[in-house]
């Protein structure tokens, strides 16, 4: 019976324990944070672009993409596609310029920081 008794207030010493750490911990509810971009695409529907964007996207999804979003920069003149694969369902995404030519993104350049020569 002492056994009992013992275990009992040692499995109470640990629960306290344990509740007593729990309440030194700060409680914060977890947060969502959004980052947005405005790289100045705006959505569209590929009947309110011009014949030769449309047809451009047409030849490019063919029968193996299905266009999924069509969206417009009047600033820049680009329009920029996001192509479904049927078969696989990976995304390709294609900008155009006003032509439907396809415009290869720049490449970004890093500048070497300038150098002084020791003296």
């Amino acid at each position: 019976m002492k056994k009992i008794i013992l275990l009992a207030i040692l499995f109470s010493g640990c629960v306290a324990f344990t509740n007593a750490q729990s309440a030194n911990e700060p409680q914060t509810a977890p947060t969502e944070q959004t980052v947005t971009t405005d790289d100045g695409y705006k959505a569209v529907a590929l009947t309110d672009l011009s014949a030769v964007i449309q047809d451009s996207v047409k030849n490019l999804a063919g029968d193996t993409f299905d266009v999924k979003k069509v969206e417009l920069n009047a600033d820049k003149a680009l329009t920029r596609v996001t192509l479904t694969n049927k078969a696989d369902a990976t995304e390709k995404v294609v900008v155009l310029d006003k032509d439907g030519k396809e415009v290869k993104p720049e490449a970004a350049t890093v500048q070497a920081p300038e150098t002084t020569p020791e003296q």
